[in-house]
């Protein structure tokens, strides 16, 4: 029954607005993400724009803001979009970080003359020359996918269609770089995102390996999870995805952001030279579920499991 694979510890799923809320708590501490530092909106020569969010994404806001200031000595300034349509300082920041496509807009429109880099954002801007996507690196992926899994011959690329063009010919060249063949499944909606689930597994093979590419699962992770998990022990062939929840709940492991390194990386671009320029995500956290690695064979020493920042049983 969809939603019934059980948690480490055998511990009962709670209701999805909590397991959500939980999830980004747990992450936080895990990570070893201090408490977001003192900031306001205020007059500062660095400021970090954001959206309201909800629970779910507070971590990664408090980890980017963290991670921003812990490497400058400059004052900084968190602003959500509200707060800026209230700014009155000057003068005004010269360097401004943007999360998301919402608050690049609304800095740019708040201070033409500053310097706003977007990050988190799935298209990259028109005349943008500093920036980061909100993917991860897929080179980075599949070579953690390839140290686990050397023996895979084919990897199946799952993905929303509405991603970027670019990005699934990043991953098509990251996997061909690796001697894979290569296959692509594009879905539109939760229907289509079954239909590609029930495709990959009736073709499962222990050379076959599943990439579930950022926001499949979040279609519904109850209904999609389960069978690839059941599949996945039964034939011995590896599932990834980018998101930590998936694989504590049974997928073999998942590269996800870490976004306090962002952070971290973010205040030292204004010294760097040259410029870093467009860029996915390469800070990342690795996280495995050891049981579903050991049932497939995908590690079969512990020192392939010591690298990775997070592990499930």
């Amino acid at each position: 029954m969809a939603g019934c694979i059980p948690r480490a510890g055998g511990r009962n799923r709670p209701g999805r607005r909590w397991r959500a809320w939980l999830a980004g708590l747990v992450l936080l501490i895990a990570w070893g993400a201090r408490p977001l530092p003192a900031a306001e909106c205020r007059e500062a020569p660095l400021m970090l724009v954001h959206p309201v969010v909800s629970v779910t994404y507070e971590p990664i806001i408090s980890q980017l803001a963290a991670g921003l200031m812990s490497d400058t000595t400059a004052p900084t300034a968190v602003c959500t979009l509200p707060e800026l349509d209230r700014y009155r300082g000057s003068p005004v920041p010269r360097r401004l970080v943007a999360v998301g496509e919402s608050a690049y807009a609304a800095a740019r429109r708040a201070f033409p003359q500053a310097r706003v880099w977007p990050i988190l954002v799935q298209d990259r801007p028109a005349g943008v020359d500093r920036g980061v996507s909100r993917f991860v690196a897929p080179a980075l992926v599949i070579a953690e996918l390839h140290t686990l899994s050397p023996t895979i011959e084919t990897l199946v690329f799952v993905y929303r269609a509405t991603v970027p063009d670019t990005v699934v010919q990043q991953a098509r060249a990251a996997a061909q770089a690796r001697g894979l063949a290569w296959e692509a499944i594009a879905v539109d909606d939760l229907r289509a995102a079954a239909r590609a689930i029930e495709q990959v597994r009736q073709q499962a093979t222990p050379t076959r390996a599943v990439w579930l590419h950022r926001d499949v699962l979040a279609l519904n992770p109850d209904i999609l999870i389960p069978p690839l998990v059941r599949r996945s022990w039964e034939i011995g062939f590896p599932v990834i995805s980018d998101d930590a929840d998936s694989v504590e709940r049974g997928l073999l492991m998942a590269l996800t952001p870490d976004y306090r390194a962002l952070g971290r990386t973010l205040a030292a671009w204004p010294t760097q030279e040259p410029a870093p320029g467009w860029r996915d995500i390469d800070t990342v956290r690795r996280v495995l579920n050891r049981r579903t690695a050991r049932a497939i064979g995908a590690a079969r020493h512990p020192a392939e499991e010591t690298h990775f920042d997070v592990i499930f049983d």
